[in-house]
């Protein structure tokens, strides 16, 4: 019997026939699909972590950008008390009850500033403004307009016209009674 034919390679000098030569390069093509398979998970396992902390990132910018744009609608109502011409004239003499609060002129304004109070009411009930910020910062006010009796002149102040205003008052009352001292350290809008 004859001896299989056999391969070398010029730089080694290694004799092989090509059923030896076969197994070598089989075993160099698993060697390399585990090497290069290996790089390609590990560049996989990295592209999807970072596309999950891309998308982490975008999730806290739009939750951000959305925080910031209430911020500034709160503050623009809140604004809208002091810049508003009729509220404002209403917003000084409410305090003391001024007498001047009966006076027929005032009345669209007293009216102006219950809507102003039902507004703040549907955005709380919407969960658009958190209600404890919305309390601390009118709910003083809804309160005078409430037991204010030169307030009342003028405007039916009952409850089935001014619902709303009622309920964000009732609200603002027990607010205030739970937080005498103050808002409490964790309230943010």
């Amino acid at each position: 019997m004859s001896l299989p034919e056999q391969y070398c390679t010029p730089v080694l000098r290694v004799c092989r026939t090509m059923q030896e030569w076969a197994v070598y390069w089989q075993a160099v093509g698993v060697v390399a699909a585990i090497v290069f398979g290996s790089f390609g998970l590990y560049k996989i396992y990295h592209e999807l972590r970072r596309l999950n902390e891309q998308r982490e990132k975008d999730a806290s910018d739009k939750e951000t950008a959305a925080r910031l744009k209430r911020t500034e609608f709160f503050l623009s109502q809140h604004r809208r008390l002091f810049d508003d011409k009729d509220l404002f004239e209403v917003l000084c003499l409410i305090d003391g009850d001024n007498a001047r609060l009966a006076n027929k002129k005032m009345w669209d304004k007293k009216r102006k500033l219950l809507v102003f109070f039902e507004e703040i009411a549907l955005l709380v009930r919407s969960n658009q403004i958190e209600k404890n910020v919305a309390f601390y910062m009118f709910g003083y006010y809804s309160l005078c307009a409430r037991y204010g009796s030169n307030f009342s002149r003028g405007i039916n102040p009952s409850r089935e016209h001014w619902a709303l205003f009622y309920e964000f008052s009732d609200g603002a009352q027990i607010f205030l009674n739970e937080n005498v001292d103050g808002p409490s350290d964790d309230m943010f809008l």
